[in-house]
């Protein structure tokens, strides 16, 4: 609660724009956590002012900024002519934890003002492109919300329509579709990463068959999908007791560390294994080697290996490094946003 991350020091000591924070707060009715966290804010730059908003003596202050109703301690934050209000709602945040079906209270104090100082600041905000037309799943509200909270510009397109991916697309994310993408589009979308393109896909098996053309995204730069899904023959390796619930390991990297330092553990239900044949290609999340994957997908009569079956090990998700610049990041999972395993793996 009272100390400030690395990540809000990297954006608030690379301010070069005077940016002020108004505390709504009535007379000694001051949250103290709040006020700590205000200070450590104009400790660490210049640039930053908290200014306190007494709304008894300010009616009118907050119908500026907003139409809501403003609860007391609440922030708005502003630079120039731009600006966000940050409600003591969103301040302490609740959350359903499904091992109890109980509500859990968590401050994310930092996360908003950090994330409102960045906007206000920023001159543009990336883009970032949602593939539709296949059937995708919608985005989980968390994962929404987490976009929005790192000022990313979210929007759907098609390629059906277009002759590539926008000229203006920061990265372009797929989401859990239940239908192949047609052969043009797999090559509007190789083309776009060989133009420093980035992609994030989160994709598992369907039940109406093979993304043969998706995965052929994949494949052209040196990862194969197997057929069904991984079931995974450690205990450690699983959860719930299920053996399609996988507990990879978890490979370090600029994504994953935070994960390792945290000692988090990663949840992927229904994950499609993943086999690196390329240099530029490495895992993120790995299952152990007593995993296999079965055939026969949704079909499937036994977790028990049978014939035609593929043995492991495999990743469960990559990351592709391409010439240019251009990245691609796959996870094999589709259902691993999913509020309930988000939930289960505290948010990993």
């Amino acid at each position: 609660i009272y100390s400030i991350t690395s990540s809000t020091k990297v954006v608030v000591n690379a301010l070069e724009k005077d940016v002020t924070i108004y505390w709504v707060v009535q007379a000694d009715e001051e949250d103290g956590v709040i006020e700590n966290l205000l200070e450590r804010y104009e400790s660490l730059s210049s640039r930053i002012t908290v200014v306190r908003k007494n709304p008894d003596v300010f009616p009118t202050f907050t119908a500026q900024y907003t139409d809501e109703a403003v609860p007391n301690n609440s922030l708005i934050v502003e630079c120039g002519d731009k600006s966000r209000y940050i409600s003591y709602n969103d301040i302490y945040k609740s959350d359903v934890d499904y091992t109890n079906y109980s509500y859990v209270y968590s401050f994310d104090g930092e996360g908003a003002i950090t994330s409102a100082i960045d906007y206000v600041v920023s001159e543009e905000l990336p883009k970032l492109y949602m593939l539709e037309g296949h059937g995708e799943a919608e985005l989980p509200d968390e994962f929404r919300e987490q976009i929005e909270k790192e000022n990313m510009e979210l929007e759907t397109f098609s390629l059906l329509n277009a002759d590539g991916v926008p000229e203006d697309a920061d990265a372009v994310l797929i989401y859990s579709p239940a239908d192949d993408i047609s052969a043009d589009e797999r090559d509007m979308l190789i083309d776009y990463l060989t133009d420093s393109g980035k992609l994030l896909v989160m994709a598992g098996p369907t039940e109406n068959g093979t993304l043969t053309n998706l995965y052929g995204v994949l494949k052209t730069y040196g990862v194969t999908v197997s057929d069904g899904f991984v079931i995974e023959g450690d205990r450690e390796h699983y959860a719930f007791r299920q053996p399609y619930i996988l507990l990879p390991d978890i490979a370090s990297d600029t994504i994953t560390d935070p994960l390792i330092e945290g000692k988090y553990y990663a949840i992927m239900p229904l994950a499609q294994g993943l086999t690196i044949n390329a240099d530029y290609a490495v895992p993120l999340l790995t299952t152990s080697d007593s995993a296999f994957s079965k055939s026969a997908g949704y079909a499937l009569d036994t977790y028990e290996k049978e014939e035609g079956d593929t043995d492991g090990p495999f990743a469960v998700a990559v990351r592709v490094n391409i010439g240019s610049g251009g990245q691609i990041v796959w996870f094999s999972s589709g259902s691993f946003l999913e509020e309930i395993y988000n939930a289960y793996s505290s948010g990993a």
